[in-house]
């Protein structure tokens, strides 16, 4: 489903886990395509963010088919790493998550590191 939008971007904010939420206000819309908006919701969807026309190039890169990612539409990195977020929050670290992720991410390539022959 493709549904054109227009409006403003009103707020702009980050996770914990570094992701961004951003928060868009549309001018008014008719039933239909509210209607077709609330079928967006917690769906995994592109965004295409301008301020001017959106070119032919640009319409067709937007509907590009995604990198194949599993049910919850995450690729198996995103999956590591949001993974290593819980844990880290579980385990109540004090160091950054930043720092955390990385040596963890060290630890698990030295282990294949080692299955290398």
């Amino acid at each position: 489903m493709k549904l054109l939008l227009t409006g403003t971007v009103e707020q702009i904010s980050t996770r914990q886990d570094q992701t961004i939420v951003v928060k868009f206000g549309t001018q008014e819309i008719d039933n239909d395509n509210a209607a077709r908006l609330f079928q967006l919701r917690n769906k995994f969807c592109k965004l295409l963010l301008t301020d001017d026309n959106i070119t032919n190039l640009e319409s067709e890169l937007v509907a590009l088919e995604p990198i194949a990612t599993d049910k919850k539409n995450k690729t198996p990195s995103q999956r590591l790493r949001s993974t290593l977020y819980i844990v880290h929050e579980q385990m109540n670290v004090t160091e950054d998550f930043d720092i955390f992720y990385k040596a963890e991410m060290e630890k698990i390539i030295n282990h294949y590191k080692t299955k290398i022959t």
